[in-house]
Order: structure tokens, then sequence, then C-alpha cells
């Protein structure tokens, strides 16, 4: 061994699977096995930060005449009560995770516009660019990035009875995880028919 540092001899016990006995092997012989092995230990550090957290759980929101899941992350946030006690239109979401977004689901009056005109006039400002948009007579949604590209806005409003929507603000850089969030709660409000 003479000069070589010490953890080039490091030495490891293994017990074979096979016959249940002890044997010494040397688990690190070179510079090149010395790196590797710090690799290897830095990569087995590293993994469950490289594998991606949970999955979403969900649950149901009954609020504002509709029903949608939604991601716990939401209920467990803050939330009001839109319209206060006397008037429930719905509810606020704002989770704690992810402060600059929001979650509303509520009823609402168009005031003799059409649901998209009521859904555009009420969330896209000027300058905010709209890339995706349904208007029909019981059914509008649109989905907007903010005039400086750090917003993402979507909503959607159906009417049966009476009007209900939801719709979800939140930062373009949280576009990878929200979207498939956007999409299910969106297939969740159509089943309110």
């Amino acid at each position: 061994m003479g000069a070589e540092p010490m953890y080039f001899a490091m030495k490891m016990s293994i017990v074979s699977a096979r016959s249940g006995r002890l044997r010494r092997r040397h688990a690190i012989t070179a510079p090149e096995d010395a790196m590797r092995f710090f690799a290897l230990g830095l990569l087995a550090l590293l993994a469950p930060a490289a594998i991606a957290d949970e999955p979403i759980r969900w649950t149901v929101s009954i609020s504002g005449g509709s029903k949608i899941e939604i991601p716990v992350f939401f209920a467990e946030g803050d939330g009001r009560l839109l319209g206060g006690f006397a008037h429930n239109y719905g509810q606020t979401f704002e989770p704690e995770e992810y402060p600059h977004s929001q979650l509303r689901q509520y009823r609402t009056h168009t005031y003799g516009k059409s649901l998209f005109e009521y859904l555009k006039d009420m969330n896209v400002s000027d300058g905010d660019k709209v890339t995706y948009q349904v208007d029909k007579p019981s059914l509008a949604a649109i989905s907007s990035t903010s005039a400086d590209g750090k917003v993402v806005f979507y909503g959607m409003c159906q009417k049966h009875r009476i009007v209900t929507c939801f719709d979800i603000v939140y930062d373009t850089k949280d576009q990878a995880m929200f979207g498939p969030i956007v999409e299910r709660i969106a297939r969740s409000f159509r089943k309110n028919r």
C-alpha cells in the first residue's frame, strides 16, 4: 500500500447471499474507482430529490352551485367565502405552497352578457394574450397570459339553471404542474350538467 491515500485501501465486509459467509474484498482500489464511488454516492443522495414528489392528492369541493375536484393543497390553504355567509356565492382557495396562485369556484350573474363576454371582461386585461377560448351559449372558457408573461389565467363558466364558474390564476413558472391540474378541474366541472 505504501504512500497511497487511505481511501484507496478501504475494505468492506460483504456477506455472500448464496453461502451466508462473510467475505472481504476491496471496494475501492484506484483513483478512478474512488471517483466512481463518490459519484454513485452523490447520486444516491440526490436520487430522492430527482424523483417526482408524491402524486397530487385530490378532494372534492362543493361550493357556489358546482362540484369540482381540486388538489388537496388548495383545500388546505387559505380560503374565504365569496359574498360572505349571507350570500354564499362560492369560495376562494389560496394554497400556502403556491402563494402566487388562486382558485375560485362560484356562481354569478352575467348581467346581460354572454358567458364568454362575462369571463373575458372580468378576467382579461388589455395587453393580455388570449391563448384558448370557447364561446358557446351554455359554456365558455378562456385562457390567457398576462401582458408581462408572468401569470396564467384560466376560467370556465357554464349555464344550466344558474351560471357556475371556476377560475384559476398561477405563476407561469409553474405551468408544467398546473396545466394538468387545470385540465382535471375543467373535466370535473363539466360533469355538473
